[in-house]
């Protein structure tokens, strides 16, 4: 990769703390990154290297949405702001980037889903949905479907399949009241839907039809929902009495495990699946848990308690970096070392011509050759 043709913006970083976490839930400390000049935000989705960050936010004023790019190693934003060109998004948009990586999908108001393409860092035509809200968004492991939350801002009921290869939908499945957010096993035989009436739906891929649909206790109205890497349980998040709950699920049995009460509002793995974290709404910290006795370790302290405040957690699926989202005060939080890049000592000659002072590459005239090295996230 050529680093000398990147330009970056600038955009503030502030409050880096280092904090340790018990040797049980995590090996390493972890930093705390401040990240501010943003709108909203609701969901972030990291490129398939791990080597940048998509965020989703909506502007105040216009209440058009866009994704922010950073770069995964500095946190510097990569250009502005790209323009999804709809407006109307409210909380609900949300973006899934493919296995391969080679596309993404972007929910976004007025029932519209748009691909979403990271090599070139640009939006493809609308996929119609639904007629208002539209909810998460999860690919199946071999990147051939995908599963689309249809809110409707609460009233829909559907689970709306799309054949990514064609950017068409493909199947509807009547699943629960408000579908909200999305799960598939690993081996891609069943999704596991979160939804507005605190139910779970669980939705069979071969035929696309609901085998299950049932309330964990206490779940008034769904929210989030995470798969542990190893398919066997789900975290579901609800809104409940007095505040949230995460309820721990067995995918087979569907007998709840354990419920988590200390407002949590979203969880994220480490790769392996050796800890779960757990955001904290009222204590404002990242909370490293054992997946299987339950057992937290030492809080990390991400911001102040936002009592009622909304986060949502994606993760780096090549480092021990996590990606907080949801501040109504337009900051994002990055927790955990930055990637580094390791040089694999392969390299490339490219020819190149100058113009005016610049360089382009591969042309007439030719005047100029350039070795490029190849880099990796370790």
């Amino acid at each position: 990769m050529n680093f000398t043709a990147r330009v970056f913006s600038a955009f503030a970083i502030a409050g880096v703390s280092v904090l340790g976490v018990s040797s049980t839930a995590q090996a390493a400390p972890m930093t705390v990154t401040t990240l501010t000049g943003f709108s909203f935000t609701s969901g972030a989705a990291f490129s398939h290297d791990g080597e940048r960050v998509f965020i989703v936010q909506e502007d105040y004023v216009s209440g058009v949405s866009s994704v922010v790019v950073l770069d995964a190693r500095t946190l510097a934003r990569l250009g502005e702001p790209i323009s999804s060109g709809v407006t109307g998004a409210g909380g609900t948009h949300a973006i899934a980037v493919s296995p391969d990586g080679a596309k993404a999908y972007v929910s976004l108001g007025s029932g519209i889903v748009k691909p979403f393409f990271p090599a070139t860092l640009t939006f493809g035509p609308a996929i119609t949905v639904g007629t208002s809200g539209v909810g998460e968004i999860a690919f199946t492991p071999d990147g051939t479907k995908a599963y689309v939350a249809v809110n409707n801002n609460g009233t829909g009921q559907y689970v709306k399949v799309i054949d990514v290869a064609n950017d068409a939908v493909v199947s509807s499945v009547s699943a629960c009241g408000g579908p909200l957010s999305l799960a598939i096993t690993p081996d891609g035989l069943k999704v596991f839907v979160n939804c507005g009436d605190g139910t779970l739906s669980v939705i069979e891929t071969t035929g696309n039809s609901v085998v299950t649909n049932f309330t964990p206790t206490g779940h008034l109205q769904g929210t989030t929902i995470t798969m542990a890497p190893d398919g066997s349980r789900v975290y579901a998040t609800s809104f409940a009495v007095p505040s949230t709950v995460t309820t721990v699920i067995n995918t087979s049995t569907y007998l709840e495990l354990h419920q988590f009460t200390n407002e949590p509002k979203d969880v994220s793995f480490t790769n392996d699946g050796s800890t779960a974290f757990i955001m904290s709404a009222s204590s404002g910290d990242f909370v490293p848990t054992d997946p299987v006795s339950f057992a937290a370790g030492t809080p990390i302290n991400v911001t102040s308690p936002e009592p009622g405040g909304w986060f949502l957690t994606d993760k780096n699926p090549r480092a021990d970096q996590y990606v907080i989202t949801g501040n109504s005060a337009g900051i994002v939080y990055v927790l955990g070392g930055l990637p580094a890049l390791a040089d694999t000592g392969a390299s490339e000659l490219i020819v190149a011509w100058s113009a005016a002072g610049a360089i382009t590459f591969i042309g007439a005239g030719l005047s100029a050759v350039l070795l490029s090295r190849h880099w990796r996230l370790t």
